[in-house]
């Protein structure tokens, strides 16, 4: 199967979003801070999109509220913040966690 979805500029972070046990095409945009998701349950005919960082932060997506779908996430280097979107919410609540120095690079595993 072949997908094109994103921009030369984006991100690619791809994980299971909706819980289908399926990858999900997704990219971040650091220009505007979005999420775009385009999700395997529905055929890829459905995408998301969500707005979660800032063009300095990194992304660093993965399951942190243990629902089984991957989350989105930042890391900001300038303050050693990490952001999780909470899927588990519907996008609705994050949790926050200071922990690093400007100077580290987090580890993003390509699912």
């Amino acid at each position: 199967m072949t997908v094109s979805w994103g921009l030369s500029a984006d991100v690619a972070v791809a994980g299971d979003y909706d819980g289908d046990g399926k990858i999900d095409p997704a990219v971040y945009r650091p220009s505007t801070g979005f999420w775009h998701i385009l999700q395997s349950s529905t055929g890829y005919s459905t995408s998301v999109s969500v707005s979660w960082g800032l063009s300095t932060d990194n992304p660093v997506p993965a399951d942190f509220d243990g629902d089984g779908k991957t989350d989105p996430a930042i890391f900001r280097p300038s303050t050693g913040l990490w952001a999780m979107l909470k899927s588990s919410t519907g996008y609705s609540s994050a949790t926050y966690v200071s922990w690093g120095l400007s100077t580290d690079v987090p580890i993003y595993r390509r699912p």
